[in-house]
């Protein structure tokens, strides 16, 4: 069969291109430093590198998540601690005046509004712009009371704002991890201990020189102290099962990170060399073709 110049030119352009496609692999690999860099190169190693790297990212998303628990609960600690040491002096000043003078009660009952306030200041604390103990009403102050009553009672009577939801954080497949923000059952709880009616009852009290209702606020108050107690007992473990969530995911990416180098990860001197080869030999077909061609040309010309 008769090879026409044309069928000779055409295979030509066919292996120049096919040389130019696998020098260009080649320096995608090299400047990439990954053997993998579309589905074609090799789709069931493709398949494996998208499964590691979505593997890696759901790790990752546990791991904010994780983060965020703990800070939660690290704040969530300070603050309840914070009301707890202002509830003990509250208490204190109960127990002095219930001995008191009709001046000294005078007095206290300024000091405790003044730590009724920062009581209310700190259940109305936030994280990141958010009320913690709103419930889900993140946007919302959680208490409130209002100054413009008539009375001492009505002034301190707190209002709670939020609702009963709960922070919940994903940690695992699975695996969520709830933290307490329904501020009416942390502070004013339903079933009857508030830690801010003591208080308040307690002002009245003084204002009104009342001994006996003074001396009655202590046993309430200390109620109101064993319940944050539990609450911060009830954090513990959430915080210890945080630790160790996050102690499992610490280990166990950087065994998929292996894996997913292992699977796409290019070896660059292996790249580099058949770089080279390719080169040449791209340079050789290229000297090789206008050898071929040059007399085809000329004949041509003739």
């Amino acid at each position: 069969m008769r090879v026409t110049n044309n069928t000779m030119t055409n295979s030509i352009v066919r292996y120049l291109t096919s040389q130019n496609e696998a020098l260009f692999e080649r320096q995608t690999i090299i400047a990439s430093g990954k053997k993998i860099n579309k589905p074609s190169d090799d789709p069931i190693g493709m398949g494996k590198v998208l499964d590691y790297r979505q593997t890696i990212a759901t790790i990752e998303q546990y791991q904010t998540n994780i983060k965020r628990g703990k800070t939660r609960l690290d704040v969530t600690e300070t603050n309840l601690k914070l009301v707890d040491d202002l509830l003990q002096v509250v208490r204190a000043i109960s127990q002095t005046e219930a001995a008191g003078t009709t001046e000294s009660r005078q007095l206290a009952a300024g000091n405790v509004k003044n730590l009724f306030d920062q009581v209310l200041d700190t259940a109305n604390s936030k994280l990141n712009r958010n009320y913690m103990f709103s419930g889900y009403q993140t946007k919302t102050a959680p208490f409130s009371r209002d100054d413009a009553q008539a009375t001492t009672l009505d002034k301190f009577t707190v209002t709670y704002n939020g609702d009963a939801g709960d922070a919940r954080f994903m940690v695992a497949e699975n695996t969520e991890v709830t933290a307490a923000a329904d501020g009416e059952a942390i502070f004013h709880d339903l079933a009857g201990i508030s830690i801010f009616n003591p208080m308040r009852d307690l002002i009245v009290a003084l204002e009104n020189d009342d001994a006996a209702a003074i001396s009655a606020q202590q046993g309430l108050l200390d109620q109101a102290h064993t319940h944050l107690q539990d609450i911060r007992g009830a954090n513990a473990p959430i915080s210890y099962q945080l630790e160790t969530t996050e102690s499992h995911w610490q280990n166990y990416k950087p065994k998929i990170e292996e894996l997913l180098a292992k699977e796409e990860t290019a070896d660059i001197t292996q790249a580099i060399v058949e770089l080279q080869s390719l080169e040449i030999a791209y340079q050789t077909t290229l000297a090789t073709t206008a050898r071929i061609i040059q007399p085809g040309l000329l004949n041509f010309l003739k």
